[in-house]
């Protein structure tokens, strides 16, 4: 049982100085911008688009 613990806090700890930081390089696109990730985006039209949110038909 404390391995797991020992594990969840040492991977805790790695990523604790990223919580700050800013969107990088596509972040802004992928994730800011993609109409996809709001909450009105309905679950079919996930599977319509693209992971940046653009229509596969297009």
């Amino acid at each position: 049982m404390w391995e797991e613990v020992l594990l969840c806090l040492f991977s805790s700890a790695i990523y604790f100085n990223s919580l700050g930081c800013g969107f990088v390089f596509d972040d802004v696109s992928a994730i800011r911008d993609n109409q996809d990730l709001r909450p009105s985006t309905s679950l079919s039209e996930l599977f319509k688009n693209d992971f940046w949110g653009t229509p596969m038909n297009e």
